[in-house]
């Protein structure tokens, strides 16, 4: 970097795990690697076209025809991009005399070139797919410093994301496969993961879109406990009118059922890390399993927003809140229902940086929400904030 003439940058709190930890680097350099390979593939059959080229070959045995009947797909991407590389050439125009068949080692580059993009997987990258890695491992609180691989000090936590992609013209589809792991409460050499996985269909035109979401969440808890849970979301979406859109979904969140007194598997779905904080409402008095007892949550909503002017909008949204699976209270079960929220919301841009936001929520609880959540249902329970917020630019760029 000395010699690179860049600045090195002094080491804050955490840096020093984020350098050495090999989870990090390992993704980097996994995804490194294979943009590598990829484009030594690539060169690899520049290189056999240039050579065909110049050998005055026969281009027969690089008909994608012929790859399609035996059906690797690698081989057929390789046919096609050494095709593509002599488009305009008197090899495939006729006007040249060529031989009546090529050494194997030239006849048979798509078999050998296309085996290492089926290894690869690459051949999914250039047809439209997206892929994300993610690898992170690290303690659970942050104001631990110094300390080892030791249960008694702060357990350490990793998670891992693999995300796949993919656009068809007005239709989309994605998978998310996320692993989390914590070290066991009470032996720190053992690691529990947990793994969650599913889709994501969706489809949008001009005027409606519908969205649906569908996850599996198994593996094992913290404490060793097995997990078995789901979680669904269907949602809808019309536009009235440039000014207007509504919005009608429902989500369901899998819980434990309160009448099985063994309980040895926990059915309650969770959703990870701070994505939890985004559906239920603007109060967010259910956003985790414990909010709910572990026994599972609905959420059956309906939205509106109006654009007012062109940097402003008044969002509206109902939600009617139910319990998944049942809880014993007293002896009894008690009544799924657990009330209304309603939430305002109002948003106006002040040119490029600054935006203001104020919301106004209110919540109609039950005699199951006052089980489940504390606090008194007889009670206005509501809230107000007010949200100003500051993007400044501070350095432009010119290429």
């Amino acid at each position: 970097m000395q010699q690179a003439d860049i600045a090195i940058p002094d080491l804050q709190a955490r840096d020093g795990l984020a350098i050495i930890n090999g989870s990090n680097l390992l993704t980097a350099m996994s995804a490194l690697n294979l943009y590598d390979m990829n484009r030594f593939l690539k060169q690899a059959e520049i290189a056999c076209a240039i050579s065909l080229e110049a050998l005055l070959a026969n281009m027969k045995p690089y008909d994608d025809r012929l790859h399609k009947l035996r059906g690797f797909s690698g081989a057929i991407r390789s046919a096609n991009a050494i095709q593509k590389c002599v488009t305009g050439s008197d090899l495939q125009t006729g006007k040249v005399k060529t031989k009546v068949q090529d050494a194997y080692s030239m006849r048979s580059s798509p078999q050998v070139i296309g085996a290492a993009h089926d290894a690869l997987k690459v051949n999914y990258i250039n047809k439209g797919w997206a892929i994300e890695l993610v690898s992170a491992w690290n303690q659970s609180s942050q104001n631990k410093f110094g300390t080892d691989y030791a249960f008694s000090t702060s357990f350490y936590k990793s998670l891992n994301i693999f995300r796949i992609s993919k656009k068809f013209n007005k239709f989309s589809i994605a998978s998310f496969n996320i692993s989390d792991g914590f070290q066991d409460l009470s032996n720190p050499e053992k690691q529990h993961f947990r793994f969650t996985y599913g889709l994501i269909p969706n489809y949008q035109n001009d005027k409606f879109r519908i969205t649906a979401r569908g996850f599996v969440q198994t593996g094992k808890l913290q404490s060793g406990q097995n997990v078995n849970a789901f979680y669904t979301n269907l949602e809808f979406s019309y536009s009235v009118s440039k000014k207007i859109k509504l919005t009608a979904g429902n989500e369901i969140k899998s819980g434990n059922n309160g009448l099985d007194s063994l309980n040895t598997t926990d059915h309650a779905f969770d959703i990870l890390y701070g994505a939890k904080h985004k559906f239920n409402g603007r109060i967010d008095y259910f956003s985790l399993p414990s909010t709910t007892k572990g026994t599972g949550f609905i959420d059956t909503y309906l939205k509106t927003r109006f654009n007012v002017m062109k940097y402003a909008s008044l969002s509206a949204e109902y939600h009617y809140f139910m319990l998944e699976n049942n809880y014993v209270y007293n002896g009894s079960v008690i009544d799924k229902f657990l009330g209304n929220e309603i939430d305002l919301v109002y948003k106006q841009d002040f040119g490029k940086n600054i935006a203001l936001e104020a919301g106004y929520s209110f919540f109609l609880g039950t005699e199951s929400a006052e089980i489940i959540k504390g606090g008194n249902k007889d009670l206005w329970n509501h809230w107000f904030y007010m949200m100003i917020t500051i993007d400044p630019t501070f350095f432009i760029s010119k290429n």
